[in-house]
């Protein structure tokens, strides 16, 4: 038991390494603005208990993304706020990444957030692509 016990200190303590992103690669989560027009600006604002990834301006046919790896307590969640139009008062906020809270830790998951005209759409290897949100 000791033994499990001090390779699951080593493989939480190795996750945060910089040498161990090969091994183990960070969950990358990507926002992708096609609203139409290319005066529509997406804001976006994520965070997590731990980390506020602050606001950011998403131009037609750009991409914010971020990585960040999952907790080894089950307890990484990102909520986002999306907003855009005039005054960017269309505006949704949804999580945007959930842990599996039976600590089946995720490593390398990709997930992608469209803005599309009509609402957001969640693309991944769970569900293909598929409306999740109305403005």
């Amino acid at each position: 038991m000791n033994k499990f016990f001090v390779l699951i200190v080593v493989i939480a303590l190795s996750v945060g390494s910089n040498n161990a992103s090969r091994i183990f690669p960070k969950n990358q989560v990507y926002i992708l603005n096609t609203l139409g027009r290319s005066d529509d600006v997406l804001t976006v604002h994520c965070k997590s208990e731990k980390d506020d990834l602050g606001v950011h301006l998403v131009h037609y046919g750009d991409i914010y993304s971020f990585k960040f790896g999952d907790s080894f307590f089950g307890e990484t969640k990102f909520v986002c706020t999306l907003s855009h139009g005039i005054g960017f008062k269309s505006s949704v906020t949804f999580t945007a990444y959930q842990e599996d809270p039976y600590f089946y830790i995720k490593f390398g998951a990709l997930t992608l957030w469209d803005a599309r005209p009509d609402g957001i759409y969640l693309t991944n290897d769970d569900h293909g692509t598929k409306f999740m949100y109305s403005w």
